[in-house]
């Protein structure tokens, strides 16, 4: 049985499964008679199928009417990202936008189901994946199209999408070249990986500050690098693509836009004059930005769909791109960038982080139809992937709701956890009593085990996530990240002697982590001396500033109980210097700056408390209350 588990997580870890659907030549009006679709194998074609698509011209009719009935609704709402100029349609008659937006679904999804399409392309397609794990199976679908117009179609229709919530349709061009990129030296990542640099444009009307919380929040602090500037102008902008020695590896734009069947525009800032950009005045940089290594272009701007069309016009191989096919409400236009990064900071791969997004804005379709399928992914096949940075913080596990942090150098991929947790959840117990039989498999299995555990960890199932750690524990004894995580678990659960154990058991395996947190276990026991020694420990053997700053802040706080004030002080601003965004630094750095009389220096570590902590983590909450108390007195708070 171990040996056939083995054999299947090999073969999703080095195999990726995905479609390419041609259409080949063909409009709406007479069809598309020639249709190719492709299944690769870890980027090997496995089979190609043919078929074909009748004429639907009902289709075009509805799709115009649709299209119509968002330029008139956005033409009167300033609180949307696009600019319409007076010109625009506004003299649309459509009472009632839900029910035109139903019948072009439904007059979408019966074309795609049409029997020649169904039995030349979509019966193999089903039959290869259901033969691959079926519904828990990830794969990509590339939809290969000549003209950028039917990108604009409601693909997301296609029950064959609907039915298998892990794909996504993803938009291509016919004719591709991949990029060439900067070279490296033994393999290493090139500079711009893990810089994002996030340009707010015209925002009346708009917040975009939404937006920047959400990335930071998700991506931010340890995880990348961000850079944000607000409505640039032109010449700025360009600068930011062609004079960046390391560059970027996420370019993400949010505010107004406008286009029409010629090209798009950015509306980047609010001046009289050169207020606008198009994708030839970006060419040069960003054909230089793509050669430094920039992977994914976010326009969160209405209508952008067609700058995508610009951009494969104008000959530039961008790897991906995520643009809107229609105007999109401001509201909705947040939602998906929380959405999005959210699951991007949760390593899932980039198409699967984008159909989630989309799956979340469902909850807005009864106010504003179509919602979900504004938003479209395209991107080159030749691509291989967004890969961001790994997280590098005080813990692996953090409070429930939170990102999943380091995994000690293994994170299975998405593919893995699916298939994984689908089965080994239904033989948890079964296999932690067979492990002990096949340690030389340990290695392997044991970090798949883990990060299983921290799926259950994070969704709040301790249970299980208890019996996963303790699994990965059993087949690799040498093994210190499950000890590490099952005492987070144990500490959430108030459970202090089985925390206080297994933060050991880290700690003899060498994790410097285990070091700092078993120290912090110590001091709220009143054990200095123990907690002194783990810190000292930790600092000889961290490597990461962020590790080394919890161990700093640990004895700085030991100090601040034992009233060694000076030296509190000294430990704590050391810590920040490390890690400017520990709240638990900052608060205590507050405290004893309040305690020394110092209150106006206080105030700006309190402030800083705030702006840091998560009330998710119970200390943290304790921080915040602190902080917002001192604030209050102050009058900086109401």
């Amino acid at each position: 049985m171990w040996y056939d588990i083995l054999i299947h997580c090999d073969r999703i870890k080095f195999m990726s499964l995905r479609f390419i659907l041609g259409l080949g030549m063909g409009d709406l009006k007479k069809g598309f008679p020639d249709i190719t679709g492709e299944f690769q194998e870890s980027r090997t074609t496995v089979h190609k199928f043919k078929g074909s698509l009748p004429p639907a011209s009902e289709v075009e009719e509805m799709q115009r009417r649709w299209q119509n009935i968002c330029l008139a609704r956005q033409s009167s709402n300033i609180f949307s990202r696009i600019k319409v100029k007076p010109t625009g349609i506004t003299n649309i008659s459509e009472e009632n936008p839900k029910f035109i937006y139903q019948c072009l679904n439904e007059v979408m999804s019966q074309w795609l189901s049409s029997e020649e399409f169904y039995a030349g392309i979509e019966h193999n397609f089903r039959n290869v994946v259901d033969a691959f794990g079926g519904r828990y199976q990830c794969f990509e679908v590339f939809l290969e199209i000549k003209d950028s117009e039917n990108w604009h179609l409601p693909w997301d229709a296609w029950k064959f999408r609907e039915d298998y919530k892990n794909c996504e349709i993803i938009k291509s061009p016919s004719q591709y070249r991949k990029a060439l990129k900067q070279a490296t030296i033994g393999g290493m990542p090139l500079p711009s990986r893990g810089r994002i640099l996030c340009v707010s444009g015209n925002s009346e009307g708009l917040d975009l500050q939404q937006d920047e919380k959400s990335i930071q929040r998700s991506l931010g602090y340890d995880r990348c690098e961000l850079q944000f500037i607000h409505q640039p102008t032109p010449e700025k902008l360009r600068e930011k693509l062609l004079k960046d020695e390391k560059n970027w590896q996420i370019l993400y734009y949010g505010g107004h836009s406008n286009s029409n069947a010629v090209k798009g525009w950015l509306h980047i800032n609010q001046a009289d004059c050169d207020n606008t950009v198009t994708i030839d005045y970006l060419k040069e940089g960003l054909e230089k930005s793509i050669f430094q290594g920039l992977e994914l272009l976010i326009l969160n701007s209405c209508s952008s769909l067609q700058l995508a069309a610009d951009l494969v016009a104008g000959g530039l191989p961008l790897p991906s791109m995520i643009v809107m096919r229609a105007p999109i409400p401001d509201k909705i236009a947040h939602d998906f960038v929380k959405s999005l990064f959210g699951y991007l900071s949760e390593d899932n791969p980039l198409f699967l982080a984008v159909r989630k997004a989309k799956d979340d804005l469902q909850k807005w379709e009864s106010e504003f139809p179509g919602a979900s399928a504004i938003p479209v992914l395209c991107q080159q096949p030749t691509f291989e992937g967004l890969t961001l940075p790994q997280l590098e913080c005080d813990r692996p596990v953090v409070a429930v709701g939170d990102v999943l942090g380091d995994t000690g150098g293994y994170r299975p991929n998405n593919d893995i956890s699916i298939f994984i947790s689908n089965l080994m959840q239904r033989l948890g117990i079964g296999l932690a009593t067979t492990a002990s039989s096949y340690m030389l498999m340990g290695p392997i299995l044991a970090p798949v085990a883990n990060q299983i555990g921290m799926e259950n960890h994070r969704k709040n199932k301790p249970l299980i996530a208890k019996t996963f750690y303790n699994l990965a524990s059993l087949i690799n004894l040498n093994y210190a990240q499950p000890y590490y995580n099952l005492a987070m678990l144990c500490d959430e659960l108030n459970d202090d002697r089985g925390a206080l154990e297994a933060m050991q058991n880290a700690v003899l395996r060498g994790l410097p982590d285990a070091s700092a947190q078993i120290s912090k276990l110590f001091i709220r026991k009143d054990k200095h001396q123990a907690a002194l020694k783990a810190i000292n420990l930790c600092l000889e053997h961290a490597k990461h500033d962020g590790v080394k700053a919890a161990c700093i802040k640990n004895r700085g706080w030991i100090r601040f109980k034992e009233k060694q004030y000076d030296d509190a002080e000294i430990d704590f601003q050391t810590a920040i210097g490390l890690k400017d965004n520990s709240p638990e630094a900052q608060c205590y750095l507050a405290q004893v700056l309040e305690t020394k009389g110092k209150p106006h220096e206080a105030l700006y570590h309190w402030k800083k408390t705030i702006k840091y902590s998560k009330s998710s983590v119970p200390e943290q909450e304790q921080c915040i209350q602190s902080a917002k108390q001192h604030l209050r007195i102050k009058g900086n708070i109401k």
